[in-house]
């Protein structure tokens, strides 16, 4: 009875209690518009859903297609390259016109003195704006190879090529071991190439047994430089204007506007009379280590003083 009398109390209680469920929560108004929006407008979107997912279908394809197409042009023109570096492209009507016209070279003319033979030959270099920094030759004399030698050539220029006292003798020829190009660009140096005048240059027999004469030299440095050194190559010829006497002397410090003579005592037989006497000077104004820097004087600059 009392266990009876119990249960009959809770179902009382729960009676009494209000029980909540989810349905009896008030619904969102903004569930309730798009629910609404979405029964009114659901063909609507379901065309727009299909429309996007087909317009985003093309817009996959272009950019497959575009990089598909991107590729084969990239492989074509890759096989373009490679096709063509079988071909010759070069083009040799352009390289002879900006390549150097070969040096001239003259016969070898061989002087006989006291059993020791002497060799002269002329090279020129006919290129206006190419100069041979480094030229390297020998003559062959007899078929044997001389000591071989080694000089520069400016451009529009003749060089007379010397060796000296050589116990071989017989036919001598020119042989260019081989050479080094430059294309000049600055001529403001190389204008002066011709600025070292020979105002004089003549032979004077001597009737002394060990002098065969002498030879003065009066030369003039009209360059706006002054020189370490300056080579002169030496040339006595006879009626026949044919070379028989060689020498080459070098001279240290020649100034600006400086006017200096030269005697040269020829020590060599000439059994020939002279008719002629040529000097040619050189100087190397492919190199700035030819020049002498000047030191300035007091007030230079001015403002120094």
């Amino acid at each position: 009875m009392l266990a009876r009398q119990k249960r009959c109390d809770i179902i009382n209680s729960m009676g009494n209690k209000q029980i909540q469920t989810s349905l009896a929560e008030p619904v969102p108004g903004w569930k309730i518009q798009l629910a609404y929006f979405y029964a009114k407008h659901k063909i609507l979107i379901k065309r727009s859903a299909v429309f996007l997912l087909f317009f985003a279908d093309i817009i996959i394809v272009f950019l497959l297609g575009s990089v598909f197409i991107n590729y084969q042009t990239g492989a074509m023109k890759e096989q373009d390259v490679l096709n063509q570096l079988k071909l010759n492209l070069v083009n040799p009507e352009a390289i002879s016109k900006n390549k150097p016209k070969s040096l001239v070279a003259g016969e070898v003319t061989s002087i006989t003195n006291n059993n020791k033979h002497d060799y002269l030959a002329t090279i020129k270099n006919n290129n206006s704006d190419w100069a041979v920094m480094e030229l390297r030759y020998t003559f062959e004399v007899a078929g044997k190879s001389l000591e071989p030698r080694e000089t520069f050539l400016l451009p529009n220029s003749e060089k007379q090529l010397m060796y000296f006292n050589s116990e071989i003798e017989g036919e001598a020829t020119l042989k260019i071991l081989g050479s080094r190009w430059q294309k000049i660009k600055d001529f403001s140096l190389l204008s002066h190439q011709d600025g070292i005048k020979v105002k004089k240059s003549v032979f004077q027999p001597m009737s002394s047994s060990s002098t065969a004469g002498q030879v003065a030299i009066m030369i003039v440095n009209e360059t706006p430089y002054s020189f370490w050194e300056v080579g002169l190559s030496v040339v006595i010829y006879n009626h026949s204007l044919k070379p028989i006497g060689l020498d080459y002397i070098m001279i240290n410090k020649l100034m600006s506007g400086e006017e200096r003579k030269i005697e040269i005592g020829w020590q060599e037989s000439l059994n020939e009379s002279v008719r002629q006497v040529k000097v040619y000077p050189e100087v190397n104004l492919l190199s700035q280590d030819s020049i002498m820097e000047i030191e300035a004087g007091p007030g230079s600059p001015p403002g120094r003083e």
